[in-house]
């Protein structure tokens, strides 16, 4: 389906007083420009990052250009540059970026908002932390003259209420709790000093786990191995650690289960998780599921998982996407269980 090019835009208006500041103005625009990297970055499927520049392919998408700006007062109209095609309801990454943006601004303008209601928007709670700093350091202060209003989509500019600075300021103290979390990935390094530490290799990229001495022997008899470990994420250092005391927190096993591909670069939950047979030979991964059959083979465990969800995409754009009537017998077959799985 074609986008509708009004999903793709912003606007915002500075007013409340004669002369209003360039830096206040281009602050304004930085803020919301992160904003969108950080949402899209979010969809793509990206864990959130300590630091360092968002990837290529969230810029190509997700970059706002000026369209148009009204002097006297700062009225500044802004679209991303995303020239795709949507293919679902969920539109492009650029778009679905501009929608939360004004979900979480719609959100944030309740005055009894909570985390956990923002939580429902973004679920990584690092990332959701990222972009309320952004927020906050937007947001007018109750002193100040100027107002700001933001609209999208075409719709009219709402002004944001000064008073709520103050609740993103008391959200945004609350530290980021510790959580529980399932991993799933090969363990290639083991610390048995004082600190007490493996590294797993798994579909999100490398995380370090901390576990108790007397589990030693049984971390040990994992290095090497493909596992499911369930744990709790604990904040050290300025990033999150997985943490266990248990041996019956790990599990040997070999067998990930898909559960999202890309489509319009857009993370999409599947109808149906897809099993998957994971082997390591040789310094790499092997996957395969023979019902579908997909197949990669990858010396990381990230890129073997994103390979496997390209391969699952292709198959749908295939089979899904083409004319029922030119497919052969086992190709309508195909047809029906990638519908099942990812949807029509």
């Amino acid at each position: 389906m074609v986008k509708s090019f009004e999903a793709q835009k912003l606007s915002f208006s500075i007013d409340g007083e004669e002369k209003i500041p360039a830096i206040e103005m281009v602050g304004t625009i930085q803020h919301i420009q992160n904003i969108i990297f950080h949402l899209g970055d979010y969809f793509y499927g990206n864990p959130s990052r300590p630091k360092g520049d968002f990837p290529q392919v969230i810029k190509d998408s997700c970059t706002l250009f000026v369209t148009n700006i009204e002097m006297g007062s700062v009225h500044a109209e802004m679209q991303i540059g995303d020239a795709q095609v949507g293919i679902t309801d969920l539109g492009t990454l650029g778009e679905r970026a501009i929608c939360a943006t004004n979900e979480l601004i719609e959100t944030l303008s309740h005055a009894d908002v909570s985390k956990e209601e923002l939580g429902e928007i973004i679920k990584d709670p690092h990332r959701l932390n990222k972009v309320l700093k952004e927020f906050y350091l937007m947001w007018p202060d109750p002193q100040s003259k100027r107002s700001l209003t933001f609209g999208f989509s075409g719709k009219v500019e709402e002004n944001l209420n000064p008073e709520q600075k103050e609740v993103i300021r008391s959200i945004l103290r609350k530290p980021v709790e510790e959580y529980e979390k399932e991993v799933f990935g090969r363990v290639y390094e083991l610390r048995v000093d004082k600190n007490r530490r493996i590294q797993i290799d798994t579909p999100e990229g490398a995380i370090d786990c901390n576990f108790t001495a007397d589990i030693e022997e049984d971390i040990k008899d994992i290095i090497g191995n493909i596992v499911t470990i369930r744990g709790v994420m604990k904040p050290s250092k300025g990033k999150f650690v997985l943490s266990i005391d248990s041996e019956v927190s790990i599990e040997r096993n070999s067998r990930y289960y898909l559960a999202s591909i890309k489509r319009d670069e857009i993370e999409v939950k599947l109808k149906e998780e897809v099993p998957i047979d994971i082997e390591f030979e040789d310094d790499y991964y092997i996957a395969s599921n023979d019902d579908l059959g997909l197949l990669a083979v990858q010396p990381k465990m990230k890129l073997l998982i994103e390979e496997l969800k390209g391969q699952l995409n292709v198959l749908w754009q295939e089979y899904v996407l083409a004319d029922e009537e030119e497919l052969a017998p086992s190709g309508k077959d195909l047809r029906e269980m990638l519908i099942s799985i990812v949807g029509a």
